[in-house]
């Protein structure tokens, strides 16, 4: 199993610090995903760029941005987080190209996906750290039972990475994770799990990295 952390919505003093002292502890999955300057649910490109200027370059090649396959080449990250509606249907050969993760607001969307997309987050599972009003989730229960209906299975013989018949090569948890409820998430049959508040809510977001990192 993975572990993938989304940054913090919105910008602070020691983010940059925590995050490079992630990645040389063994981070190698960050989805970038802020709020807009102007208040918008997600930050424009020239926002985007400025923010991963202040990383450096090589760590491009573990981020995968919150948009579009263009942005993420644009932007030249490792992939893109897209809604899942946006990944089906007819898309842009340039767009198979770029490792895309959807996200899936419902878990009738993972039938839904193309084998050419990369993996998708599903949930809430649990209700998340990050918002100020509770919201609907899915629960442990739900996702089991969906995915493996769905063919979704940990391999027993190859267990340290896990592996899916699942036409969607990785299936990813994210919504309320920590490692007081990680436990709990092993139950899944999934490949990895995202994590916000699990790691941002705490006075020290890189020693909650390393705890959750050694637990998964």
């Amino acid at each position: 199993m993975r572990l993938w952390i989304t940054t913090a919505p919105d910008d602070f003093s020691a983010e940059f610090d925590d995050i490079e002292q992630m990645f040389s502890r063994g981070l190698s999955r960050l989805i970038l995903q802020k709020r807009s300057r102007t208040g918008a649910p997600y930050a424009t490109e020239s926002e985007y760029e400025r923010w991963l200027m202040a990383l450096p370059m090589e760590c491009r090649d573990r981020i995968w941005v919150r948009g579009t396959p263009d942005l993420a080449e644009r932007l030249d990250v490792r992939g893109c987080v897209a809604e899942a509606t946006s990944l089906l249907g007819y898309v842009p050969e340039s767009w198979k190209r770029v490792n895309c993760i959807a996200f899936c607001r419902n878990l009738e969307q993972l039938e839904m996906l193309p084998e050419w997309v990369a993996g998708a987050l599903v949930g809430p599972v649990f209700q998340p750290q990050s918002v100020y009003e509770p919201v609907q989730v899915l629960g442990v229960g739900k996702v089991v039972d969906k995915l493996i209906a769905c063919g979704s299975t940990r391999d027993s013989s190859n267990s340290e990475q896990g592996t899916s018949a699942f036409k969607i090569p990785q299936v990813i948890a994210f919504g309320g994770i920590d490692h007081e409820n990680l436990d709990e998430i092993k139950k899944l049959p999934v490949q990895g799990v995202s994590v916000l508040g699990g790691i941002w809510n705490y006075a020290d977001p890189v020693n909650a990295f390393i705890k959750l990192s050694r637990a998964i």
